[in-house]
Protein backbone atom coordinates (compact mmCIF):
# COMPACT_ATOMS: atom_id res chain seq x y z
CA UNK A 1 0.00 0.00 0.00
CA UNK A 2 1.48 3.34 -0.97
CA UNK A 3 1.42 6.23 1.44
CA UNK A 4 0.63 9.77 0.32
CA UNK A 5 3.74 11.66 1.47
CA UNK A 6 2.43 15.07 0.41
CA UNK A 7 0.65 15.54 3.74
CA UNK A 8 3.56 14.41 5.90
CA UNK A 9 5.01 17.10 8.12
CA UNK A 10 7.88 17.43 10.54
CA UNK A 11 5.75 16.93 13.64
CA UNK A 12 6.19 20.51 14.82
CA UNK A 13 3.08 21.99 13.31
CA UNK A 14 0.25 21.23 10.94
CA UNK A 15 0.63 21.91 7.25
CA UNK A 16 -1.92 24.18 5.64
CA UNK A 17 -2.70 24.96 2.03
CA UNK A 18 -0.94 27.96 0.54
CA UNK A 19 -2.87 31.17 1.11
CA UNK A 20 -2.48 34.56 -0.55
CA UNK A 21 0.38 36.33 1.22
CA UNK A 22 2.07 33.17 2.55
CA UNK A 23 5.83 33.11 2.14
CA UNK A 24 6.80 29.96 0.28
CA UNK A 25 10.19 28.98 -1.11
CA UNK A 26 11.28 27.14 -4.20
CA UNK A 27 13.63 24.21 -3.64
CA UNK A 28 16.57 26.42 -4.59
CA UNK A 29 15.59 29.12 -2.11
CA UNK A 30 15.06 26.55 0.66
CA UNK A 31 18.43 25.01 -0.17
CA UNK A 32 20.15 28.33 0.49
CA UNK A 33 18.82 28.44 4.06
CA UNK A 34 19.71 24.80 4.74
CA UNK A 35 23.17 25.07 3.14
CA UNK A 36 22.45 22.15 0.80
CA UNK A 37 21.64 21.74 -2.89
CA UNK A 38 18.21 22.00 -4.44
CA UNK A 39 18.44 18.28 -5.25
CA UNK A 40 18.83 17.52 -1.53
CA UNK A 41 15.67 19.50 -0.79
CA UNK A 42 13.81 17.52 -3.47
CA UNK A 43 15.11 14.26 -1.96
CA UNK A 44 13.85 15.33 1.50
CA UNK A 45 10.45 16.16 0.00
CA UNK A 46 10.21 12.86 -1.89
CA UNK A 47 11.23 10.87 1.20
CA UNK A 48 8.51 12.60 3.23
CA UNK A 49 10.95 14.34 5.56
CA UNK A 50 10.03 17.84 4.39
CA UNK A 51 6.52 18.93 3.47
CA UNK A 52 5.95 20.83 0.27
CA UNK A 53 3.15 21.59 -2.10
CA UNK A 54 3.28 21.29 -5.86
CA UNK A 55 2.39 24.16 -8.12
CA UNK A 56 0.21 23.47 -11.17
CA UNK A 57 3.47 23.48 -13.14
CA UNK A 58 4.89 20.67 -11.01
CA UNK A 59 7.37 22.69 -8.97
CA UNK A 60 7.62 22.40 -5.20
CA UNK A 61 6.89 25.23 -2.76
CA UNK A 62 7.82 25.06 0.93
CA UNK A 63 6.13 27.36 3.44
CA UNK A 64 8.62 29.39 5.48
CA UNK A 65 7.03 28.10 8.70
CA UNK A 66 7.37 24.49 7.55
CA UNK A 67 10.99 24.99 6.52
CA UNK A 68 11.74 26.69 9.82
CA UNK A 69 10.19 23.85 11.85
CA UNK A 70 12.09 21.28 9.77
CA UNK A 71 15.37 23.10 10.32
CA UNK A 72 14.78 23.39 14.07
CA UNK A 73 13.84 19.72 14.31
CA UNK A 74 17.04 18.71 12.50
CA UNK A 75 19.32 21.04 14.48
CA UNK A 76 20.16 23.22 11.48
CA UNK A 77 21.30 26.79 11.91
CA UNK A 78 18.23 29.01 11.45
CA UNK A 79 19.93 32.39 11.94
CA UNK A 80 19.79 33.41 8.26
CA UNK A 81 16.13 32.45 7.91
CA UNK A 82 15.26 34.29 11.14
CA UNK A 83 17.15 37.42 10.07
CA UNK A 84 15.69 37.61 6.58
CA UNK A 85 12.10 36.59 7.37
CA UNK A 86 11.60 37.66 10.98
CA UNK A 87 10.75 34.08 11.94
CA UNK A 88 10.74 33.15 15.58
CA UNK A 89 9.30 30.01 17.12
CA UNK A 90 7.03 29.84 20.11
CA UNK A 91 8.57 28.24 23.18
CA UNK A 92 7.03 24.83 22.45
CA UNK A 93 8.18 24.95 18.81
CA UNK A 94 11.70 25.78 19.94
CA UNK A 95 11.64 22.69 22.13
CA UNK A 96 9.72 20.57 19.59
CA UNK A 97 11.62 17.36 20.28
CA UNK A 98 11.18 17.75 24.04
CA UNK A 99 7.47 18.66 24.08
CA UNK A 100 6.37 15.49 25.86
CA UNK A 101 9.15 15.70 28.43
CA UNK A 102 8.43 19.35 29.13
CA UNK A 103 4.66 18.90 29.20
CA UNK A 104 4.08 21.51 26.50
CA UNK A 105 0.50 20.43 25.72
CA UNK A 106 -0.61 21.40 29.24
CA UNK A 107 1.62 24.46 29.56
CA UNK A 108 -0.09 27.82 30.02
CA UNK A 109 2.42 29.43 27.65
CA UNK A 110 1.45 26.99 24.90
CA UNK A 111 -2.26 27.27 25.55
CA UNK A 112 -2.18 31.07 25.62
CA UNK A 113 -0.01 31.37 22.50
CA UNK A 114 2.23 33.86 24.33
CA UNK A 115 5.30 34.89 22.37
CA UNK A 116 7.37 35.63 25.47
CA UNK A 117 7.12 32.73 27.91
CA UNK A 118 9.27 34.51 30.48
CA UNK A 119 6.54 37.12 30.93
CA UNK A 120 4.23 34.37 32.25
CA UNK A 121 6.83 32.87 34.59
CA UNK A 122 5.05 34.06 37.75
CA UNK A 123 1.79 32.27 36.87
CA UNK A 124 3.25 29.00 35.59
CA UNK A 125 2.93 25.84 37.65
CA UNK A 126 6.14 24.31 38.96
CA UNK A 127 7.66 21.63 36.76
CA UNK A 128 10.75 19.48 37.12
CA UNK A 129 11.13 19.63 33.32
CA UNK A 130 11.36 23.43 33.23
CA UNK A 131 14.52 25.21 34.42
CA UNK A 132 14.23 26.89 37.81
CA UNK A 133 15.30 30.22 36.35
CA UNK A 134 14.62 31.74 32.94
CA UNK A 135 18.35 32.42 32.58
CA UNK A 136 18.89 28.64 32.49
CA UNK A 137 16.51 28.13 29.54
CA UNK A 138 17.96 27.91 26.00
CA UNK A 139 14.91 29.66 24.54
CA UNK A 140 15.20 32.58 26.98
CA UNK A 141 18.92 32.99 26.38
CA UNK A 142 18.41 33.04 22.62
CA UNK A 143 15.40 35.34 22.33
CA UNK A 144 15.19 37.51 25.44
CA UNK A 145 18.08 39.72 24.38
CA UNK A 146 16.44 40.27 20.98
CA UNK A 147 13.41 41.71 22.80
CA UNK A 148 15.66 44.23 24.52
CA UNK A 149 15.10 42.80 27.99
Amino acid sequence: MSEDRSSTNTGCQEDKPLQHGDVAFSTGQAARYCFVTGDTIVNWIKSGSLSAQKTPGGQYRILVTVLYAFMREHDMNTALLEAEHNVRPLCMEFHCRRQKTLGCSECLVNRSGAQRCWELRTVLHASDARPGRCEDCDYFRRYCREDGQ
